[in-house]
């Protein structure tokens, strides 16, 4: 059986490998509402990506989960 702390660290390290994979970033914060009324959110961003002449390859791109 795996314990707690061994399922936490295979989820870290399978993480860290997707955030890597598509070159982004994971950002917890909030809703914006006023405070008492706001919620947490997560936001994935990744950069645009361009080819070695400067050509866009892929957008810019920022959501939620």
């Amino acid at each position: 059986m795996k314990i707690a702390k061994e399922r936490e660290m295979a989820f870290r390290e399978d993480l860290a490998v997707l955030l890597a994979k598509h070159g982004a970033e994971l950002e917890i914060t909030d809703d914006g509402f006023a405070y008492g009324m706001h919620s947490g959110v997560v936001e994935i961003s990744m950069d645009g990506q361009y080819d070695k002449d400067g050509n866009q390859t892929a957008e810019y791109v920022l959501f939620r989960l």
